[in-house]
């Protein structure tokens, strides 16, 4: 009885594996023989080399150099804890960060994840046979994006990151897909179509332990093409150094083409860190810190000028007729309006002062009389003349605008009309004005030539656009008293800017120390040179740096030393 019980019970067994057999081979046979194909092939993401990036002399600011990468495909891999402690063993990494570089890198389980990055030929060569030990990992030759000047040109260059979804959605018309790495700021972004190449793909027969069997397809990625700049290497190295680390921004322009020379912001960030996994904890803070190495004060900080806007101001003052070159003020140390008492930076005050002396001098006083004269609008008018409050159309991404009130301003944010004090603070570069230093450079750089320069920009390859609406040309007449004050600044030996003064070469400038709030007050020079016919145009900015005739008079010294060595004066 038991037997042949245990006989049925083995019958319909055998009965239930044949019809499980049959449902497979008749019904489920197409599915596994698609996972079967995909089993045995592998789709390999060819990146194209990206296109250098080149100064104005062929150094290469950003190139591409040949490296090797092991990565994993997802399908593939078995994610187990002895997988991993395998892996760590022989890559010299931890189990769990090798965990974390997979998570991190996943995109898609047919797209491979890259566990180790900047492989030498013999790690490459002795981590292929892995691939036999441990189904799914592969090496392969990638290029590898590198900056050599470092954090010297991290403002200006930008640098590269994983595509996101907005950026994908925009780009995938262009061929962008889900494993490319995309310029997320400075040159890299701004042109990165130019930069990026076409990317190739290798198709591969592998066998169970994904050894190559034979190559299906495959098709060569393009290169990039290359952009040349206007900067030089030599005085962007220069310029960087020279902040020392501190906030703030150094930029040189050729005032003839537009051509940045060199355009520096501090702190900086090494792009480099940017792609390498190895410096993921040092990536983490420095983004998290406080003083924003990856914000370009050069053309994003919108700040007040302070004592550098005098000389828009002086300008405006002459032209409506306000003041006259000959017109005379007299600075006793302070002005007093109604209860309240507005002071120069010199207690005992100027004496009597011409609007060349008061450049010369930077006397608050002279500018609070002929602030009062110009009105807001009428400081507002100069300071729009001069391109301040407006982006300046540099071929860089998030510039910033900042902002020049008008008359309208006061009334409309605080319901009241502009106060004597409000505008005699206005006609020193101080209360609601906000410029970039970018913004300021093409003003001074605009006093010296006496016209409104060439749009500022970096590519060589690139024709800069027309200014809309003309260029404007300074009359001469009205233009002379200032320039005549600003070569004070540098050359008289009581000049605010003396600390700046050359013996071979003649510059003209103008020193600012602007009050700010959460610390020192901003500390600002702007000059040109040679003051009788420029060739350059500079700025120096410090944020919290203290005065401007010794900190950021200080910074100016060395980079006028640096365009000297480097013969553009």
């Amino acid at each position: 009885m038991r037997t042949r019980l245990l006989q049925k019970l083995i019958a319909a067994v055998l009965v239930a594996v044949w019809l499980g057999m049959s449902w497979n081979q008749i019904f489920q046979g197409e599915r596994f023989r698609l996972k079967a194909e995909r089993n045995r092939t592998r789709l390999i993401h060819l990146p194209a080399s990206r296109g250098p990036i080149l100064g104005r002399n062929g150094e290469a600011l950003a190139q591409d150099q040949l490296r090797f990468r092991l990565s994993v495909f997802p399908q593939e891999l078995e994610r187990s804890a002895a997988t991993w402690r395998q892996l760590g063993s022989i890559l010299g990494l931890p189990p769990q960060e090798l965990e974390r570089r997979y998570k991190a890198g996943y995109l898609a389980p047919f797209a491979p994840v890259p566990l180790a990055e900047d492989l030498t030929p013999e790690q490459a060569f002795r981590y292929e046979e892995i691939g036999s030990m441990i189904p799914g990992i592969f090496v392969q030759p990638v290029p590898r994006r590198v900056y050599p000047l470092g954090e010297a040109v991290g403002a200006v260059l930008g640098y590269l990151g994983r595509i996101n979804a907005e950026e994908l959605n925009r780009l995938k018309p262009y061929g962008y897909t889900v494993q490319d790495r995309v310029g997320k700021d400075g040159l890299e972004r701004m042109y990165d179509r130019q930069l990026k190449g076409e990317d190739g793909g290798l198709q591969l027969e592998v066998d169970a332990r994904g050894r190559m069997v034979r190559r299906i397809g495959h098709r060569s990625p393009v290169a990039g093409r290359p952009l040349r700049v206007a900067l030089d290497g030599r005085l962007q190295e220069a310029a960087y150094e020279a902040l020392e680390g501190r906030p703030g921004a150094v930029i040189v322009m050729a005032v003839g083409s537009g051509e940045v020379l060199a355009l520096a912001s501090g702190p900086g960030f090494d792009p480099n860190w940017f792609l390498d996994p190895d410096r993921s904890r040092d990536l983490q803070r420095l983004l998290k810190r406080p003083d924003q190495p990856l914000f370009n004060r050069a053309i994003r900080s919108a700040v007040p000028p302070g004592s550098i806007f005098k000389m828009a101001a002086a300008y405006e003052g002459l032209v409506e007729g306000k003041i006259q070159p000959d017109t005379l003020f007299e600075c006793t140390g302070s002005v007093q309006m109604g209860r309240a008492t507005f002071r120069c930076w010199k207690k005992e005050g100027h004496g009597m002062q011409s609007v060349a002396q008061a450049l010369e001098n930077s006397c608050n006083v002279f500018f609070y009389r002929t602030a009062l004269r110009l009105g807001a609008e009428g400081i507002a008018r100069g300071a729009r003349l001069f391109g301040l409050g407006r982006p300046t159309g540099i071929d860089l991404p998030h510039e910033g605008e900042g902002m020049v009130p008008d008359a309208d301003w006061m009334p409309k944010r605080y319901n009241q009309p502009w106060q004597p004090g409000d505008i005699v603070s206005y006609g020193i570069g101080q209360g609601p004005l906000q410029v970039t230093p970018l913004q300021m450079l093409m003003a001074v750089g605009m006093v010296g030539t006496g016209s409104q320069l060439p749009p500022p920009h970096l590519s060589l390859e690139l024709k800069p656009p027309a200014s809309k609406g003309g260029r404007v040309v300074l009359k001469e007449n009205r233009v002379i008293p200032v320039r005549i004050g600003l070569s004070r600044v540098v050359n008289s030996p009581t000049g605010t800017g003396r600390l700046v003064r050359d013996e071979s070469v003649r510059l003209a400038g103008k020193t600012g120390t602007a009050q700010a709030t959460g610390g020192p007050p901003h500390a600002w020079f702007c000059g040109y040179a040679p003051d009788r016919s420029p060739k350059v145009a500079f700025i120096v900015f410090l944020e919290h740096g203290g005065q401007g005739g010794v900190a950021a008079a200080g910074v100016a010294r060395q980079v006028v030393e640096k365009l000297k060595e480097l013969e553009y004066l």
